[in-house]
């Protein structure tokens, strides 16, 4: 009897158990359908938050390409030959000119070196000149003349080597421009290769677009365009085409490049933005 009223308690017991578990997980379900969006297929979507793009039929025979302006060259300078930098004589803002020395290396021993080779040019011209009039007189062997004068030919070679090299310890601006960055200071150590000043040239500058491959047929190379600048827009800016892309870029779209004049006191600056219009309305 014992046994039997255990295994009804324990049969009761797991069917409350299972019960409630049942219960539960029907609530859950419930509050799960009731979170969840079901379409109506009556609803009329809200679409007054989407943005469209239309041309006014004002601007219908306009069109307009937006460009960059690039400087028309820039370099990074670095030394031919090593050594450690003596002087700098410009700055980040400097405005240089063709020619201008801009850093000078160390040169003491090169110096040293052209003396000695100096004082070796004049013995062995000394030798020539003695041998010279000895060898006239059958007093020595034209070979010991000969070689006076190689001696000679070897050591002019050797000095105008060293003159070269002192040469490449003045570094000088390859062309007009704007020192855009220093990248070196006095004291420091230059190797070829290694960036020692940034320079711009702004006097001409490049304006780059791209163009669409059925607007292509509006340019041509050497044809002049109005360029307007977006921080000047009242000064009138004429660009020439200089290149028109063999080959589109990655948008599909040619890239198309100007050579501008720049306006007075160098307003323009590469990174600056702008616009063509073309009328294309016959």
């Amino acid at each position: 009897m014992k046994k039997i009223l255990f295994y009804l308690l324990t049969a009761i017991i797991l069917i409350g158990i299972f019960g409630g578990i049942a219960f539960k997980l029907k609530k859950n379900k419930a509050t799960a359908e009731e979170r969840v969006y079901h379409h109506n297929p009556t609803e009329t979507p809200d679409l007054s938050d989407k943005t469209s793009s239309s041309t006014s039929p004002a601007d219908a025979g306009t069109l307009v390409f937006t460009g960059s302006f690039e400087p028309f060259r820039e370099t990074k300078i670095s030394a031919e030959t090593q050594g450690k930098i003596n002087l700098i004589t410009v700055d980040a803002g400097s405005i240089v000119t063709k020619g201008q020395t801009l850093v000078r290396l160390d040169d003491a021993l090169l110096q040293l070196q052209l003396e000695s080779v100096d004082v070796q040019i004049e013995g062995l011209t000394a030798d020539v000149n003695r041998y010279s009039i000895l060898a006239k007189a059958d007093a020595v062997q034209g070979v010991q003349l000969e070689k006076a004068q190689l001696g000679l030919k070897s050591a002019l070679v050797q000095r105008a080597t060293i003159k070269e090299q002192i040469n490449k310890t003045s570094i000088k601006a390859p062309f007009n421009g704007i020192v855009y960055g220093k990248l070196n200071e006095v004291g420091g150590f230059a190797a070829p290769g290694v960036p020692l000043l940034h320079i711009l040239d702004i006097g001409q500058l490049k304006f780059t677009i791209n163009v669409p491959e059925n607007d292509l047929k509006y340019f041509k190379t050497g044809q002049s365009h109005e360029i307007v600048a977006d921080v000047f827009p009242n000064n009138k800016i004429m660009g020439k085409v200089s290149l028109i892309a063999s080959k589109a870029n990655m948008g599909n779209s040619f890239p198309i490049q100007f050579t501008v004049n720049n306006i007075s006191n160098h307003a323009l600056r590469a990174g600056m933005f702008g616009k063509i219009a073309l009328t294309t309305k016959n």
